[in-house]
């Protein structure tokens, strides 16, 4: 290991060392991306979804050959994947908990349905110090490593001439979560500010005013990035997000539900509407700027280097 090669003895004959397997498993956005990112340092990393039993049985296989079992999305309870791991005695196995996924298991851990075993025998990681006590809440011991993203850019780009203000839903059925409800009053009280919402998947947002425009779902978001001001995140859960990271890198000004250095505290309509209303105003004036602190919080924090060569680190000591 620490080499392309192996040295065999005195024959002075090599080899090329076989790499690291990793299988990864769960969310598809973020463990196909992840997967992509990550291989390559003698390590190679396959993602493969929940997506019938062909590929299941595929998925089986190559989770009987692999070093390590990566499981993107936390769960207490055992489904096909970790059950398979189990089968196959896998003992190295990590599970990285991204956002929501710790709501969704309250309940089952409220009526005691969590496995002794994922929660005992399995590497519990989450991307942030809140979700690593929300995770540590369940009766996870966890810790905090966040996920690597490619898309955060190395230099700012320039404010767009017309101030406006992006936001993100991706369903309609999800819109709590997201704070569709605010995100609509707010535009609706601020009729001289545009607003742009992106990702929507699902659903028809039906009583939108007129200054907030709909786009469907697209996985390039530097177009929106670059005619933003703003980047408003009014979620009422989340992981680390990775549309808070890029928006930072272009150094724009974001208002996020969660106390993050280089961003903007809002909990809710007032605050979030005060919050706009200044910064349109400074922009009206001439006078509002690049968010550098943003930028450079990234920069020093969660430049995708380093956090990928964190989890290298972290796997390679499971081994």
């Amino acid at each position: 290991m620490g080499g392309d090669y192996l040295v065999t003895g005195e024959l002075e004959m090599t080899r090329p060392l076989m790499p690291h397997r990793v299988l990864v498993h769960g969310l598809p956005y973020f463990g196909s991306m992840f997967a992509q990112l990550m291989g390559g340092e003698g390590w190679e990393f396959r993602f493969y979804p929940d997506r019938g039993i062909g590929n299941f049985a595929a998925l089986a296989c190559e989770l009987g050959r692999c070093d390590i079992a990566y499981q993107i999305g936390g769960r207490l309870t055992i489904g096909k994947f970790l059950l398979a791991a189990r089968f196959l005695r896998k003992r190295r196995i990590v599970m990285h908990w991204a956002g929501t996924d710790v709501l969704d298991e309250r309940a089952p851990v409220a009526l005691g349905k969590q496995s002794p075993w994922v929660v005992q025998d399995i590497q519990h990681w989450a991307e942030t110090d809140w979700m690593v006590n929300e995770v540590r809440e369940l009766g996870v011991s966890c810790e905090c490593v966040p996920l690597p993203s490619a898309l955060i850019p190395k230099r700012t780009a320039p404010l767009p001439r017309d101030f406006s203000v992006l936001v993100h839903v991706p369903s309609v059925e999800l819109s709590y979560l997201y704070g569709l409800d605010r995100i609509l009053q707010v535009a609706r009280n601020l009729p001289q500010v545009a607003f742009e919402l992106v990702g929507l998947k699902t659903g028809q947002i039906t009583n939108a005013p007129g200054n907030l425009r709909v786009h469907r779902r697209t996985n390039v978001l530097k177009e929106f990035y670059t005619r933003s001001s703003v980047v408003w995140r009014p979620v009422r859960h989340d992981g680390l997000s990775f549309m808070v990271r890029e928006a930072l890198g272009y150094g724009r000004h974001v208002l996020y539900t969660y106390p993050l250095e280089g961003c903007v505290q809002v909990c809710g309509v007032e605050d979030a509407q005060k919050e706009i209303l200044r910064l349109f105003e400074l922009d009206q004036a001439g006078r509002l700027a690049i968010n550098h602190a943003g930028q450079r919080l990234v920069a020093e924090r969660y430049a995708c280097g380093p956090l990928k060569q964190n989890i290298l680190r972290r796997l390679e000591a499971m081994l």
